[in-house]
């Protein structure tokens, strides 16, 4: 998991509503929706409306991160949650959530993001649950994978986890990572294809971003079919190739992942980290 700073989450609530407006143009669904079809759950009604949730902040390690819980919040109210940040911390805010009738705990230190069902038991962790639900929004925005090449970069957890998911929707998955022993790995696992940059933006323009390096791709290799799913903080497109996608470039760095998380954990999904 990046850790996150104050920088990346502040004005969420503010700009929310305008990117699920971006995802419903690019992509015809919103983030509940996305949510929901990531775990496999694309039929009317919604397990989240009303679902009690709470964010515990976790003060170990580096400590807070201002107004983290608070956004975890937001974005659970956004997509029909009953959410609702602890007035205390670790385990005393655990044992408060568990009090006020919580279903499902996000939590998060310097190392691990987890939403915790405290009736089922089920656990899921930011990186797939962010994975997956990226290559849902991709999958949505492309109308189709199947066949298709799709350029992974990085294959750190993220990447890893997409690049599974990509395939399993039927992806034809090239990376860009420049650690060997990394993309073997992959290759080997998840029959990933190992490439350049340019190879790969030369072979599509549907691109999973997973990398925290910034400004790798610029406006010269944005064309109107190009499509971009971006976990990364910061996104490696340039400021100018970002403004040429407008809404194809799917980025928030952190409302994709707490909606899977939520949808994941609340129907007792358990999801592995690749």
């Amino acid at each position: 998991m990046t850790r996150l700073t104050e920088e990346d989450v502040r004005g969420l609530a503010a700009r929310l509503p305008e990117f699920d407006a971006g995802l419903r143009s690019v992509a015809g669904i919103d983030l509940r929706t996305l949510a929901l079809r990531t775990c496999g759950l694309d039929g009317d009604g919604s397990p989240l409306a009303g679902a009690r949730m709470a964010a515990v902040p976790i003060s170990s390690g580096l400590g807070f991160i201002p107004f983290f819980s608070q956004c975890v919040e937001v974005i659970l109210r956004h997509i029909g949650c009953d959410a609702f940040v602890t007035s205390r911390p670790d385990v005393k805010g655990v044992q408060e959530a568990v009090d006020r009738g919580a279903r499902v705990l996000f939590v998060a230190d310097d190392d691990r993001f987890v939403a915790l069902n405290v009736q089922s038991g089920a656990c899921a962790d930011d990186d797939p649950c962010t994975a997956n639900g990226y290559a849902t929004a991709l999958e949505a925005a492309a109308g189709a994978l199947s066949g298709r090449p799709v350029l992974v970069l990085g294959l750190g957890p993220v990447g890893r986890a997409a690049s599974r998911r990509l395939a399993e929707r039927g992806a034809r998955v090239l990376a860009a990572e420049p650690d060997g022993a990394r993309a073997a790995s992959a290759a080997a696992d998840y029959g990933v294809t190992v490439v350049t940059l340019r190879e790969g933006l030369e072979a599509t323009g549907l691109v999973f971003d997973a990398t925290p390096v910034a400004d790798l791709i610029d406006a010269d290799r944005i064309t109107g079919d190009s499509i971009a799913a971006v976990p990364a903080v910061p996104s490696g497109f340039t400021a100018a190739a970002q403004t040429m996608l407008g809404a194809r470039h799917i980025h928030e760095p952190l409302a994709v992942g707490v909606a899977v998380m939520a949808a994941e954990a609340l129907c007792g999904r358990i999801s592995a980290r690749a």
